[in-house]
């Protein structure tokens, strides 16, 4: 796919990345993001509202036929019949994304450190 910007609007856009990234976020942000991605890439905010509409009308037929509380009450006792499988299988994926969580977990820290003002020179 070809893009659609300049390199100095893909330079704008990745410094902006990096200023929203390393700021808190507040509702009015997550509105204005929202806005800013439906202007740029139409089509995609169009499938994003698609497929949620899509999302909600099937939850709203199951709720109103009983297959919603029929699979919550399947999905608990599958939970309570695999405990120690689920239990497994969460360890062995934690073992091996362990460094990546790790770094992860770091770099989050970190800024949380800096914009709470505690790393400020």
């Amino acid at each position: 796919m070809v893009s659609q910007f300049t390199a100095a609007e893909l330079e704008e856009l990745a410094r902006y990345d990096a200023l929203v990234n390393a700021s808190r976020m507040t509702a009015a942000d997550y509105r204005q993001i929202k806005f800013n991605e439906e202007l740029l890439f139409p089509e995609q905010a169009k499938e994003r509202e698609r497929t949620r509409a899509q999302y909600a009308a099937r939850k709203a037929a199951q709720i109103e036929s009983g297959e919603y509380e029929q699979a919550r009450e399947r999905e608990r006792q599958y939970a309570e019949a695999n405990r120690e499988k689920i239990k497994a299988r969460k360890a062995a994926w934690y073992q091996a994304n362990r460094e990546r969580i790790r770094v992860q977990q770091a770099a989050y820290r970190l800024s949380k450190r800096c914009l709470n003002g505690e790393l400020v020179g």
